[in-house]
């Protein structure tokens, strides 16, 4: 059975970009549904806000809903699934698994070594689970490490598609043979997991920028006037408007630009990385 373990609906946000994804639980579900798989755990960062949503768009399409969510602990992001209320965050990677466990549920450290260092590293290893493919990680490295560093830890590995957008949702599958939420859980624990993992192409990473800056947009020029000189704002504000209004191949290209600077970069800071 196929599983969605990390992707995000239109309640999680950011701060300098307010919107982190515009997608419903109702549209997840749907789309996953549609794609075959059996079940998903909504992850939004630090809320469970879309737990009642989900949990009436689970049963319409007859689907098992995880609860969960990223909570950023003060190490990174962390994903707490299975659980019943919200977990706290700001707290250290420890404090947080022993949140997790209290309630029943399992931790996953989700791209662990991230190049923008929003994973919790070495610290992996008090999860009880792994995230060792990542459609979101472009330059492959991180991915790479991930996968390395959980199988000489020998602790469980599982995928995620960290899916913002709907193009964005099964991109990673965990193929997981249960039902339930426990038994999910407990195949996840015996490492049971078979991970068919693809990364998101760049034009769909550049429409979910384009779509949360169109939805931002007033946050960003308020943030743009408060925070830039005038000269810098206004060439700001230019910039925004392009992006937002044009579909131009050009911005494909500089996405395209901008991964491969990262893939160079990702192999300078991971060079000397012991695997």
């Amino acid at each position: 059975m196929k599983y969605e373990l990390h992707c995000h609906t239109y309640h999680s946000r950011g701060q300098k970009i307010t919107w982190e994804a515009p997608m419903k639980p109702e549209e997840i579900f749907s789309i996953l549904k549609k794609k075959g798989f059996s079940g998903v755990a909504l992850t939004d960062h630090d809320t469970i806000k879309c737990w009642p949503e989900a949990r009436k768009a689970a049963r319409k399409h007859g689907m098992l809903f995880i609860p969960g969510v990223e909570v950023t602990s003060s190490s990174g992001h962390m994903l707490a699934l299975g659980i019943n209320e919200h977990v706290k965050s700001g707290m250290s990677v420890d404090e947080t698994v022993d949140a997790v466990h209290s309630q029943g549920g399992i931790v996953v450290a989700p791209h662990p070594f991230d190049l923008r260092s929003e994973g919790i590293g070495e610290e992996f290893r008090k999860c009880d689970a792994g995230e060792v493919f990542n459609s979101l990680n472009l330059s492959r490295f991180e991915n790479m490490i991930s996968r390395r560093h959980v199988e000489k830890a020998g602790i469980p590995a599982v995928g995620g598609s960290d899916a913002h957008f709907p193009l964005m949702l099964g991109r990673t599958v965990n193929h997981i043979n249960a039902e339930t939420m426990d038994g999910v859980f407990s195949e996840i624990m015996k490492n049971r997991v078979r991970i068919d993992g693809s990364y998101t192409p760049i034009p769909v990473v550049v429409d979910w920028a384009r779509e949360r800056m169109r939805l931002s947009y007033e946050d960003i020029v308020k943030y743009v006037d408060r925070t830039y000189s005038p000269a810098k704002a206004k060439f700001a504000k230019f910039m925004l408007r392009k992006f937002v209004n044009s579909d131009s191949f050009a911005w494909d290209a500089l996405g395209y630009f901008s991964i491969g600077t990262s893939v160079v970069y990702s192999a300078f800071v991971n060079a000397s990385r012991k695997f």
